[in-house]
């Protein structure tokens, strides 16, 4: 797996593009055993430093080829519609997708925030002009009256094989 540099930390996330600081080392969890005594891998990537108000996570994690993304949201820093953020929020996906070694494709599930039910339509015109329609995931959407920065419209979870 190619390793998740600063540069795409801070283009991936908006929570570690707001901390401004993220731990650059992978780590590999292998002190967890499974109640059969065999050990368990779980690789993390991309793991964020506690600064302020911004929490300390793992960007992606890795377990028996399943590929578990944090919640992505476009940069806070630059307010826009909801079509634009749900572009910037796949193209991260894409991007955090494709340093696990795969891609939308290979999706499994997807949690979708939405600040307003009113956006609805236009974040699924988006979302259905990216997504592989041969091999949807299964998804659900819900309101959140304030993602993490004000100004976010729209934030995704999503869950996929390797």
């Amino acid at each position: 797996m190619t390793e998740i540099t600063r540069r795409d930390i801070t283009t991936i996330s908006g929570v570690a593009l707001a901390a401004g600081a993220c731990g650059l080392a992978n780590a590999d969890d292998r002190a967890g055993q499974t109640p059969g005594g065999e050990r368990m891998n779980i690789e993390r990537y991309g793991l964020t430093q506690a600064i302020a108000d911004t929490p300390i996570i793992s960007l992606m994690t890795v377990h028996d080829d399943i590929v578990h993304l944090c919640g992505v949201s476009a940069d806070p820093g630059s307010p826009s519609d909801v079509k634009d953020q749900t572009r910037q929020v796949l193209e991260r996906i894409d991007l955090l997708l494709g340093r696990a070694g795969t891609s939308k494709s290979k999706l499994i599930s997807a949690t979708v925030w939405l600040t307003d039910m009113a956006h609805f339509a236009d974040h699924n015109a988006v979302w259905n002009a990216w997504v592989d329609p041969k091999n949807p995931p299964v998804r659900a959407c819900l309101q959140s009256p304030q993602l993490w920065r004000p100004g976010l419209l729209v934030e995704i979870m999503a869950t996929a094989a390797r």
